[in-house]
């Protein structure tokens, strides 16, 4: 339980005890003489001598592990089986010993009957004949005599369990004494034979505990299970007869049962219990890791009715995987079925062993808890698995004399490390490739051995080379938290000091093409790149970038990983296909298994490869890997509290040390405890290490109540939720410069974001909850070593420590890659149908033969020989891989065209050969430029209809695949049910555990303006901006279809989201600090909208929003920023229009601007970033609901915009020009104009016309 840690603790707990309380008023009674007393009035000598002889016991009955010389208790897993079944230590010591792994069924009832629970039983002169007939009548045979009181223990158990009769009132009352522990005793015989990895024996024991709770035989029919009147028991005599194996029951039909049971009322109720046993389909594959490890993927899905009567909400099941001979466990963990996902597939992923010779195959076995028969056995076959080859060699380090800093030659560039003297041995050795030499180079490292300065140096020799001329290099990092904490970094150094150009790209096209033309040092997320340099061809600053870094490369294993895999091997392609192109390519990971092929795919020379070791860190880590046996997550997770707490109080001492949990509650959670416990102690603010009023007016500026408090007992947390400055204090405090505050507490999706490190790091855990997949995840491998990195100091510590704190089943795969290099994977596959299409859309692939070319550049292809299993590929030949590649390119342009995205047609080449051609059509185009996955497209396409209204258009919108990495939190869905209630959302059916019914909840909060819990406000404001390049393209996708309505629906609905509000309620509401109260109280003045308020006098304004002048000043900003702009247009040649024909409206756009006036931004307090208007000249007719041309242009000053459009039919039109805004509601203009269009031309008229021009 973690109560006690060592003889100190353990005498405190022992002074709360009766026994103590007695030993001080009676001594004599407990040995203690009256010298003792004396000498020793509170009895410290003679509680420390009962605990040494109590931990002495334990310790040899393997209970716990007992330090004499530190006085330190450390659990095993026996103790703790012990201390939850309520076991005493003369039952483990037993089991301990007798437990074999070929008992039977015989042996296991005997070790039974030998617990110290039963020791005391007897037995008696008058039950011996009676214990002689049930001797006779249980099933499994008895050893010993009936004068035995083990027989006695024995045979009443299985009497019990047969529901024997019985006779004496004495016999009854033993056997209520027998079975109220023979369900605690047997599980635990489990328990103990699961951690031993016992496969058979652990099924018999098992089995038999199910027996003792279900009180039948496996030679019972498993129908007897359900307590039901409807199962007669002559039926159920009638199928135990037919002897029919249980496998061919779920075969059978109600006739086919009928025709067994004899009975007509019974095959009804009979048909419908078999299929109410769990019964569960499995599927499984294998993907080789390395050569000694590989990945199963389990898929499982209930095949049985769920009843809550007999089920309840949830059904618990042991998932275990045999080796070959079905001897050994190689892996068990418990699996929840529960009611709300019994429709769905779950998703299992172990990681297990592979020895060596490679064996024929594993066994999964998933086993019910508690219902006997029910038990599904999946045999994975390893006969044709290709195991990749041992390719790993690391680099050594040299013992090289570290380098000054003055080795980079330029005082100013010495100038930017006033801390730094000498490089550290990592940063030796690599310097001449980095520094002295334009060839690629990739560095392998731990985290925390300096490869953020590696980067800096590759910057710093491109500006040397450069020798003054303005040159660009990209720094492109997996995730935006990476990139915003380099940028901080850079600003200052690059920018302020060096007077570069730093610029951090946003996703607006329009904004970075500005970035990308004046920065130097740009920096920029992997999707970032991706979506500016796809047009490379156009884009010469993209063919012109000198240096490209990228940063933790062994991320292409994760989520991010295609799209910088893509990006790299676009940017090598563009260095082979342009003429002079100079891109230099440096690439940063950790430790990596494959280094070689990552150093051949980025164009690395040999000598120019560097894969040092995971332990050649500058400041070393001691990584300390700790299992809790727990089954459930959240019983578990709280067992790791007091660990965690004693592992910072006796190992970090006074240093820094980071807490990782794995949500925002159990932060909460671990920081309440933290404080409890100081509390607890005899000096409570252990872990501040300064005096209170020297942090008092820190204190006072914290917003978080929780936070001021933890603060004063030097413990700080950090949350996504928290304001900016509560983080700012946080950090500052913990700042190794001033030390105030030891320790801090975050979740782990903060382990990018803090700028932070410390002598020691605690993982509290190493899994989250997957709401997509309602089950509790394992941490991405990459985001583990990042936490991990956090450890030691450089400049501060000798060393650093790391404490993981895991579910024990998890433990050896830890192990595996917490000490040995990071295996890396291309997941391209996967994901490569977006960049297909993105590339047939801009010309760089044709054909289908092209887009095999294409994937030759990419980590994929090096990969597929190496590993090809791992990618389904089942042999290593070069006809292999060409049909492998073959294959993948051919489903992947099915999609697209099935998807409507691309068409296929066909040419003819100069020597008259057919040749199909991939074009890009327009679904596909807006997919590729909006940055949006082909999938979404499809969805918007089909979707969108003539009459569509913008609730529907939310909802389509929500639909979209980019809303599927929403995060869904544990226990989230509940909340998200009343969510819909405040929404007013009545639709049926709606699933709280999936993404996109949580972001169409999450926008209707939105425009409502209601409050929510500050994790949900997060999952706001990342959502918000994905939502307007989905609202272009769903723009342009109704405009293909040419329907008005739902065209200015979608334009309404992007205004909505930047502003935070319905269609329906006041423009005013756009502008700071107006309420609905006030927006009503000014339209009842006649106010209704932002022009109007401007209009008004300037006392009778103030009168009326009775605001005081801060506010006002506020108001009267935002209502400046309105965009006052005036629209004229003039049709060319309108008296001269034909049908069919070009109409050219020439539109005239003017802002209404003070020459010296900046063009304002929009104002937005709902919408997180900062954003430029962007606006629709849409011609439409209103009476045909149908739209002629629509484009979207933005507005400076002045802008001059032709739009045209085919010439309807002859005779009159009336249409109406519309002026949307993408940004603002109320600013949108509507002009209604007349064109006469004369019949069609003649082809003579046509020719004469040409003529002319």
């Amino acid at each position: 339980m973690g109560t006690v840690q060592n003889t100190r603790e353990a005498s405190t707990w022992l002074a709360y005890t009766y026994l103590y309380v007695r030993m001080l008023r009676k001594p004599g009674v407990y040995g203690v003489s009256r010298e003792e007393m004396e000498d020793d009035p509170k009895l410290e000598q003679r509680r420390a001598d009962l605990i040494h002889t109590a931990a002495t016991q334990l310790d040899k009955a393997n209970l716990i592990k007992y330090d004499r010389k530190a006085g330190i208790f450390e659990a095993t897993d026996l103790g703790r089986v012990c201390s939850h079944y309520y076991l005493t230590a003369g039952t483990m010591t037993k089991f301990n010993e007798h437990l074999k792994p070929t008992m039977h069924e015989l042996d296991i009832f005997r070790l039974f009957s030998m617990a110290d629970e039963f020791k005391y039983m007897s037995v008696r002169e008058e039950e011996k004949m009676e214990l002689g007939k049930l001797l006779d009548q249980v099933p499994i045979p008895v050893k010993e005599t009936k004068e035995n009181p083990l027989a006695k223990v024995n045979v009443l158990l299985q009497a019990y369990i047969s529901q024997l009769k019985l006779e004496g009132f004495a016999l009854m009352s033993d056997m209520v004494y027998i079975t109220q522990s023979a369900g605690r005793v047997m599980r635990a015989m489990f328990e103990i034979v699961l951690k031993r990895g016992w496969a058979e024996l652990a099924d018999k024991v098992l089995g038999v505990a199910k027996m003792v709770e279900k009180r039948m035989w496996l030679s019972h029919s498993p129908l007897r299970q359900f307590k039901s009147k409807m199962l007669e028991e002559a039926v159920l005599d009638r199928l135990e007869r037919k002897n029919l194996p249980w496998e061919r029951y779920y075969n059978l039909t109600t006739q086919d049962i009928a025709t067994i049971v004899d009975n007509p009322r019974s095959p009804k109720h009979i048909y419908k219990f078999i299929h109410m046993i769990p019964k569960l389909d499995l599927q499984a594959s294998a993907q080789p890791v390395t050569r000694s490890m590989v990945r199963i993927e389990l898929v499982i899905t209930a095949d049985f009715q769920w009843d809550k009567k007999y089920h309840g909400t949830a059904e618990a099941f042991h998932v275990i995987i045999e080796d070959p001979d079905g001897e050994r466990i190689l892996h068990h963990e418990p699996f929840i079925l529960k009611d709300r996902y019994v429709s769905e597939e779950h998703y299992l992923y172990f990681h297990l062993p592979m020895f060596e010779p490679k064996p024929p195959q594993y066994f999964i076995k998933v086993v019910s808890d508690r219902w006997m028969w029910s038990e599904s056995v999946l045999p994975i076959s390893f006969r044709a698995l290709i195991l990749p080859e041992k390719s790993y060699s690391h680099t050594e380090l040299l013992d090289l004399k570290p380098l000054s800093i003055t080795a980079l030659g330029d005082p100013t560039y010495q100038a930017l490390y006033p801390n730094i003297k000498t490089l550290n041995p990592i940063q030796t050795q690599v310097f001449n490739a980095v520094y002295r030499s334009n060839d690629n180079v990739l560095v392998c490292a731990p985290v925390g051995s300096g490869k953020t300065m590696i980067a800096e140096m590759a910057f710093l020799a491109m500006f040397t080379e450069a020798q003054g001329q303005r040159v660009r290099g990209v720094y492109v990092a997996p995730t935006q938290d990476q990139v915003a904490v380099t940028y901080e970094h850079w600003k200052e150094k690059f920018g302020e000091k060096l007077g570069k150009a730093v610029v951090m790209l946003t996703g607006d096209t329009a904004v970075d093409l500005n970035l990308l033309e004046r920065g130097e040092v740009i920096l920029s997320t992997a999707k970032c790149w991706d979506k500016l340099s796809r047009r490379w061809h156009k884009r010469r600053n993209i063919s012109t970038i000198r240096l490209l870094v990228t940063d933790d490369l062994h991320m292409l294993s994760t989520i991010e990983g295609p799209t910088m895999e893509i990006v790299v091997s676009r940017m090598r392609h563009i260095a082979a296909s342009v003429k002079d192109s100079k891109i230099r390519i440096v690439g940063l990971a950790h430790s990596l298994l494959h280094a070689r092929d990552v150093g051949l795919w980025l164009g690395c020379p040999t000598q120019a490869q560097f894969n040092f070791h995971p332990s050649s860190r500058p400041v070393p880590i001691e990584i300390q890997l700790r299992g809790f046996d727990q089954p459930g997550f959240s019983t578990r997770t709280v067992s790791m509290y007091k660990p965690a707490y004693l592992a910072v109080k006796h190992q970090a001492e006074d240093k820094p040390v980071i807490i990782f949990t794995p949500s925002k509650r159990i932060t909460y959670d671990i920081v309440v405890e933290l404080l409890t416990l100081c509390q607890g102690e005899i000096k409570p603010k252990q872990f501040l290490h300064c005096s209170t009023d020297e942090i008092q007016p820190h204190i006072e500026l914290v917003k978080d109540k929780l936070l001021r408090k933890a603060l004063s007992y030097g413990i700080g947390f950090y949350d996504d939720g928290m304001v900016r400055s509560d983080k700012a204090i946080v950090s500052a405090l913990f700042d190794a410069a001033i030390g105030a505050i030891q320790v801090v507490v975050a979740p782990y999706t903060m382990a990018y974001k803090l700028d932070i490190s410390a002598f020691m790091v605690v993982m509290v855990g190493t899994q989250y909850y997957d709401g997509k997949e309602y089950r509790h995840a394992d941490y991405n491998m990459a985001d583990t070593l990042q936490m991990i990195g956090k450890a030691g100091r450089q400049q501060h510590d000798d060393h650093g420590i790391a404490y993981v704190m895991c579910h024990t089943p998890k433990k050896e795969y830890l192990k595996k890659v917490l000490y040995d290099p990071y295996p890396v994977e291309s997941h391209l596959d996967g994901f490569i149908i977006d960049h297909l299409n993105a590339e047939i859309v801009y010309k760089t692939i044709e054909a289908k033969q092209d887009a095999v070319d294409y994937m030759t550049w990419t980590f994929l292809y090096r990969r597929l020989r190496q590993n090809p299993n791992y990618y389904k590929m089942y042999g290593v030949s070069h006809e292999h891989m060409s049909e492998y590649l073959s294959e993948l390119a051919e489903n992947s342009i099915k999609s697209l065209q099935d998807a409507g995205c691309i068409t296929i047609e066909e040419q003819q080449t100069e020597q008259g050969e057919k040749r199909e051609v991939l074009e890009g059509a327009n679904l596909g185009m807006i997919a590729a430029y909006y940055y949006i996955q082909y999938t979404s497209i499809e969805i918007f396409a089909s979707s969108i209809k003539e009459s569509t209204k913008i609730r529907e258009l939310i909802e389509i919108l929500s639909s979209a695949t980019e809303f599927e990495e929403v995060l869904i939190r544990h226990h989230e869905d509940a909340r998200l049910e009343k969510m819909s209630m405040h929404c007013g959302i009545k639709q049926a059916n709606l699933q709280f555990n999936s993404p996109h019914t949580k972001a169409s909840l999450l926008l209707h909060a939105h425009f409502s303006r209601r409050s929510f819990a500050p994790e949900l406000m997060e999952d706001l404001k990342m959502l918000l901006p994905q939502t307007i390049p989905l609202i272009y393209a769903l723009v342009d996708v109704i405009g293909s279809n040419r329907w008005l309505t739902p065209i200015l629906s979608c334009m309404e609905l992007s205004q909505m989201i930047v502003q935070g509000m319905w269609d329906r309620d006041s423009p005013l509401l756009q502008l700071p600090y107006f309420t609905p109260q006030l927006a009503k109280k000014c339209q009842a003045n006649g106010i209704e909208s932002v022009f109007d308020l401007l209009e008004m006098d300037d006392d009778a304004r103030v009168k009326l929003l009775g605001m005081g002048q801060k506010q006002l000043s506020a108001v009267a900003m935002a209502c400046n920023s309105y965009p006052n702009i005036e629209m004229s247009h003039e049709v060319e040649d309108a008296d001269d229009l034909h049908q069919g024909e070009q109409v050219v409206v020439h539109v005239t756009l003017v802002r209404e601007l003070n020459d010296e006036d900046p063009v304002p931004k929009v104002v937005h307090p709902l919408y997180p970033q900062e954003k430029k208007e962007a606006w629709w000249v849409v011609v439409g007719d209103k009476a045909a609901n149908y739209v002629h041309v629509v484009r979207r242009v933005t507005v400076e000053r002045k802008n001059k915009v032709s739009v045209e459009f085919v010439a309807p039919r002859q005779g009159k039109h009336s249409l109406t020009m519309y002026f949307m805004c993408d940004s603002y509601v109320g600013a949108d203009q509507e002009v209604a104009f007349e064109i006469n269009v004369k019949e069609p031309l003649s082809s003579d008229e046509e020719s004469d016309m040409s003529t002319d021009e």
